[in-house]
């Protein structure tokens, strides 16, 4: 947390003092917060004063008052402490653990999408890219029902058989369905979802350089850029070492993503791949 100070003039003509805390890092937002915070940030026909001062405001919370009061000047002197949300991405944890959707529950996978197979992640990722370049929001409602699924009442954290993921199998035939039940959700936490996801994905592409060479920082919410799909690489790993469609589709997505990662650095070396 970060502690602000200083003073402002009311309508009256009476200096007021104010000193308190605001939120110096995304870990330290409310949930309310980074809903709104994610929407401020996508209001691109605005300045960066601007939008700082609505982060200011948001920031302080019940403190609104004594931001709003301030000069221009002292606004400007204020601004810095929003900083953390323009130049870091907010952190892979999914703040919602849980959806109901025409009264059934859906659940995602773990934060860092490490429990995920590698079929659900070359639709979630090409999801993602198609509602990166056409803004669609059918794309978004796909990407999240491509994650989030119900239980399945056989996988119990404990059990013997459990497998890491509370969630039925996945079914590339089910996810288009019953995204039309999101179109009521409001759209503050499809975005808080999003950044969530573009956060995990981010860890994952950037701890495997060779898979994803032209990773750039601008490229965090736009994977998009890399355009041989996924299904093309599904199709290419289909064989003896990965198996059928069904065994590839539900093999930890982060093993064949270690796999590849691997095997690109041994070809970049001229060496033997096997």
């Amino acid at each position: 947390m970060k502690r602000i100070h200083g003073h402002y003039t009311d309508k009256d003509d009476k200096q007021v003092k104010f000193d308190f805390e605001v939120a110096s890092s995304w870990e330290e937002l409310e949930l309310f917060q980074t809903e709104i915070i994610l929407q401020i940030l996508t209001y691109r026909n605005a300045d960066r004063f601007t939008i700082s001062a609505s982060l200011m405001i948001l920031l302080c919370k019940m403190h609104w008052m004594e931001i709003a009061n301030l000069p221009d000047e002292e606004l400007h002197a204020l601004a810095p402490i929003t900083d953390f949300l323009f130049e870091t991405q907010p952190p892979a944890k999914n703040l919602y653990p849980k959806l109901k959707v025409r009264k059934k529950e859906y659940f995602p996978p773990a934060d860092d999408l490490s429990n995920i197979g590698f079929g659900e992640w070359c639709f979630a990722y090409e999801a993602l890219h198609n509602y990166n370049e056409s803004k669609d929001k059918s794309f978004l409602d796909k990407l999240i029902m491509i994650l989030y699924r119900p239980a399945d009442p056989g996988q119990r954290p404990g059990d013997v058989n459990y497998t890491g993921d509370i969630r039925e199998k996945f079914n590339e035939n089910l996810f288009g369905p019953r995204s039309k039940g999101l179109g009521d959700m409001h759209f503050k936490i499809k975005e808080t979802i999003l950044a969530w996801f573009a956060a995990a994905l981010w860890n994952i592409m950037s701890a495997r350089p060779s898979v994803f060479p032209v990773l750039k920082t601008e490229m965090a919410n736009n994977p998009s850029q890399i355009r041989r799909t996924w299904f093309d690489v599904f199709r290419e790993l289909l064989g003896p070492k990965w198996g059928t469609t069904n065994e590839l589709k539900y093999t930890n997505a982060i093993f064949v993503l270690d796999y590849l990662e691997e095997r690109e650095r041994e070809r970049l070396e001229n060496r033997p791949v096997v």
